[in-house]
């Protein structure tokens, strides 16, 4: 991609700031980018650590850009800078296939994962991009498809001239298609100057649609017809205080479950009670999955941790709640006693209380040790109190396994110090040939994770209520 640079200085020591600004600016324009797409290929005269150095002080000059004196100035700088993202995007694309390429040579070299030869690239993609490592396979397919077969795309992208979830979308829609399909609906799309200006996600996503149905709608058609053994239903933690229910059904049963709610919506009520439409629609949900009648009569089973001055003192700490999250003081007393305003029967779920204590110079949860490989069910317990989430960086999945940091085969003891909660994805990447993670000192459980490639991360669990902001540094671990 830098076949028109090549006249150019190689940049060999750090740019100063002040020319990395009017670089940005385009008072001094590097090259001029082409409008039609080129060949990606491997370009050797510039070193890696070369173009790292040039990124890091872009970086660096963005950050002492003073404010522009005049409006249309300060707009046209968001606009410049909102391209700049949109072509950095396109460099990440161009690095993660190429770093891919680098991976599968190294397993074919090492004789390693022949089914599977890009083995750990997706995750390293993810760490690097500071995501989920579940979404590291997808920016890889992403960028693999986008490359390839829509080089159209991939050269608006890189001029700034489509963002890159609008980018995602063309790739996404169209990558089950034949590979020739595929190119004649980018080259429809983007192959023309200014075709997809002013276009929104919504608008372009409905172009992709129509051009890919009329090429063939065998893959529409397929989806319709596996929607049955696809419905699902997922509850998630949102801010706020609320749980968020999402899920596909059907057409049939989306309509009948639609009709459902809005009769019981429907029904005349008491003049007592005030409930709007939409709270009985919840309610009448609640009760018809759980049984209970009232909605907030729901038996609960609650891992509840919170500092005594919380539950006895009436103290304003906040309190954690397994299943979803910190709640106020206030909140978590109410669950324990229900709302003295209301009836007891009416207002007082039935509470089971299981009371977990932390050490009070670090937060910890205290320790449990088993003698058996695989974790028992209150360890387990204990950990999903712990790290409450997937303990990869960045990954805020649920926790699906329980694992040992240290694999037992490796000398790692079952206990709550060796023991994490992982997503399943998560979970079976640390599997990968070269990839280590170890227990190490910090202020609250902490695992070092190391990548095939050599990245480092650190991973601390977050803190639980009465946790000191900045706790005492435990005394070095000797083993796991």
């Amino acid at each position: 991609m830098f076949e028109d640079f090549e006249d150019e200085s190689s940049n060999p020591e750090s740019l100063p700031v002040e020319q990395a600004g009017e670089t940005i600016l385009g008072h001094r324009p590097i090259g001029h980018a082409p409008e039609s797409p080129v060949t990606i290929r491997n370009c050797g005269a510039l070193q890696r650590d070369e173009a790292l150095e040039f990124i890091e002080s872009v970086t660096e000059a963005l950050g002492y850009f003073p404010p522009a004196v005049d409006e249309a100035a300060g707009f046209a700088r968001i606009a410049a800078l909102e391209e700049l993202k949109s072509s950095a995007s396109a460099t990440q694309s161009v690095e993660a296939k190429a770093a891919e390429e680098a991976v599968i040579s190294r397993h074919e070299a090492e004789g390693k994962y022949q089914a599977n030869p890009n083995r750990g690239t997706g995750a390293e993609v993810a760490l690097a991009r500071g995501e989920s490592q579940c979404f590291g396979p997808q920016f890889l397919a992403y960028s693999r498809s986008m490359l390839e077969h829509m080089p159209h795309t991939f050269a608006a992208l890189r001029r700034g001239k489509i963002k890159e979830n609008r980018s995602m979308v063309i790739v996404r829609e169209t990558c089950e298609l034949d590979p020739m399909v595929q190119e004649i609906i980018d080259r429809e799309l983007a192959g023309r100057p200014g075709s997809l200006k002013g276009v929104g996600t919504r608008e372009l996503t409905a172009r992709v649609k129509r051009l890919t149905l009329a090429f063939d709608n065998t893959v529409e058609m397929n989806k319709s017809s596996e929607a049955l053994r696809k419905r699902f239903i997922s509850v998630r933690v949102v801010p706020g205080g609320f749980m968020r229910i999402s899920g596909s059904l059907p057409m049939e049963q989306g309509v009948a479950f639609n009709e459902a709610l809005a009769a019981a919506a429907a029904k005349k009520r008491p003049q007592e009670d005030r409930r709007t439409n939409m709270q009985v629609k919840v309610d009448t949900l609640v009760e018809r999955v759980t049984g209970q009648s009232p909605a907030n009569g729901t038996p609960l089973l609650v891992n509840l941790v919170m500092t005594d001055r919380t539950l006895m003192q009436g103290d304003s700490e906040p309190a954690y709640l397994s299943g979803y999250g910190t709640i106020p003081a206030g909140y978590a007393r109410y669950l324990v006693t229900g709302d003295s305003n209301l009836s007891p029967k009416g207002s007082k779920a039935q509470v089971w209380i299981r009371r977990l204590f932390t050490a009070p110079s670090s937060g910890e949860l205290v320790a449990m040790e088993s003698s058996k490989r695989i974790l028992p069910k209150q360890l387990k317990r204990m950990i999903a109190v712990r790290d409450q989430f997937c303990r990869t960086p960045y990954c805020d999945a649920p926790i699906r396994h329980y694992d040992h940091v240290q694999q037992v085969a490796m000398g790692g003891r079952t206990s709550a110090v060796n023991g994490d909660g992982r997503c399943a994805w998560c979970n079976y990447t640390k599997e990968t040939e070269g990839w280590r993670e170890r227990v190490v000192s910090g202020p609250r459980h902490t695992i070092e994770i190391t990548t095939p490639s050599g990245q480092v991360f650190l991973s601390t669990a977050p803190p639980l209520p009465g946790t000191p902001e900045s706790p005492a540094l435990p005394p070095p671990l000797d083993s796991c």
